[in-house]
């Protein structure tokens, strides 16, 4: 009994510590944007800023795409197979590779699509410097790390390299003439992250990189699979949004849109880190007991429930000195954005607990792949009724629509499948829809 009980609390005080260092990382990459954004809104000008988020935007497809689905799959396979050193080393190897494959096919594209569009070739520069945040992303083994449940590191190297960006942002950033510095040091600080977190994972894991063979790279690619799928669709209904708007409204309307969702954003990013905490011990309890991972899924849905929800009230009441803060004189049509807005970190701390910790982990990935296939369409034909006419505002009701739209129906396809997450029990009549 008291051995069960030891091994209870050892569980339990990884999955807290790794919620802890995670949340540092996460508060690093959601915080800094925010922080230096009302210095960058007023120096740069709308035009300018939103040129910069219209290229970011442009960039998340193909970090999208060069991530794969890794970040969860072999999260989850390395958590499973995390005392052999040799599985280990096959998964690292593998995901390496194919992200490199896939990293110089992103390239390719990104210099076709730059070349082909006056719209993009006239500012080449800001999205081929952007483009070297998805090589030091690809670089990033934090699926490693995470599923080894050792994050320590990656947070350390993370805040460090987050300091140093805020810093040069401030030292070299003055005028509207030096917007190409903004890409420039992001893509320098996730390089050199990636770079070290990298090279000290060879020594901390004991792994070493090898070709491995072709049955192991496409065993990899498609457990990966439907999780990409969901990943690039859930892309389509969130960074679309910013494409659309650039390429209908322009690029003021893009700096007061993406202004306010990266406000929200970081609000609602604060819950990731338990997320990413929780998720490869929920695989580890799911490859036991589903009973048992599904009770510990519900405990957390309610955390994340009350607190988002109160969370969610505060953005909306405190919407006009948010925006005073953030935007300065200029202020005003950022207000309806945030306040529109301002419910998505309660709708998406309920649908992630939904998705990626119940349906991911009890077999669900092609009915959530459904799921947000069908959100992102939905998605983009509200962004294109609503955009011409209200710009902006008109986006974020998309936005939010599409939320509400995944949430509600990650839920009842768990119903469906006889998996009752606010009170944990399992139907025996299972079946994926």
């Amino acid at each position: 009994m008291l051995q069960t009980v030891k091994a209870a609390w050892g569980r339990n005080r990884t999955v807290l510590g790794n919620f802890m260092v995670l949340s540092f990382v996460q508060a690093s990459n959601y915080l800094v944007p925010v922080i230096i954004l009302p210095y960058l809104f007023r120096v740069l000008g709308d035009s300018r800023y939103g040129l910069i988020e219209f290229a970011r935007a442009v960039s998340i497809y193909f970090l999208t795409i060069t991530d794969y689905g890794f970040s969860l799959s072999a999260t989850s396979e390395v958590a499973v197979h995390r005392e052999d050193s040799k599985r280990v080393s096959e998964i690292f190897s593998a995901v390496m590779l194919l992200r490199f494959l896939l990293v110089v096919l992103s390239l390719a594209a990104l210099v076709a699509l730059v070349l082909g569009i006056p719209r993009l070739r006239n500012d080449w520069a800001v999205y081929l410097l952007t483009f070297g945040h998805v090589i030091g992303m690809s670089l990033l083994p934090s699926w490693l790390y995470q599923g080894m449940e050792r994050m320590k590191l990656v947070a350390v190297v993370n805040i460090i390299a987050r300091v140093l960006f805020i810093v040069s942002i401030f030292v070299f950033v003055a005028g509207p003439d030096d917007y190409l510095y903004v890409p420039l040091f992001q893509s320098l600080t996730s390089v050199v992250t990636g770079l070290v977190t990298l090279v000290v994972a060879f020594h901390a894991f004991r792994i070493r990189f090898y070709v491995p063979p072709m049955a192991v790279l496409q065993r990899e690619f498609k457990n990966g699979w439907h999780i990409f799928l969901s990943r690039m669709a859930t892309t389509l209904y969130t960074t679309s949004n910013t494409v659309i708007l650039g390429l209908f409204a322009g690029d003021a309307s893009v700096a007061y849109y993406t202004a306010g969702d990266k406000i929200v954003r970081a609000v609602q990013g604060l819950q990731i880190p338990l997320s990413q905490a929780i998720f490869p011990h929920i695989a580890k309890l799911a490859s036991q007991s589903k009973q048992a991972a599904l009770a510990f899924a519900s405990r957390v849905l309610w955390l994340v429930g009350v607190s988002t929800f109160a969370v969610s009230v505060g953005l909306f009441v405190a919407a006009p000195p948010i925006a005073r803060i953030a935007l300065g004189e200029k202020f005003a049509p950022g207000v309806p954005v945030i306040r529109i807005l301002s419910f998505l970190p309660f709708i998406i701390g309920l649908a992630a607990i939904f998705g990626v910790q119940v349906m991911v982990n009890f077999g669900l990935k092609r009915a959530m792949t459904r799921v947000l296939t069908a959100a992102s369409l939905f998605n983009i034909v509200m962004a294109l009724t609503l955009v011409a006419p209200w710009r902006h505002i008109g986006i974020s009701i998309s936005s939010l629509l599409t939320e509400i739209f995944v949430m509600v129906a990650m839920f009842l396809v768990l119903r469906r499948n006889g998996i009752h997450v606010f009170r944990p029990r399992l139907d025996e009549r299972r079946h994926e829809v």
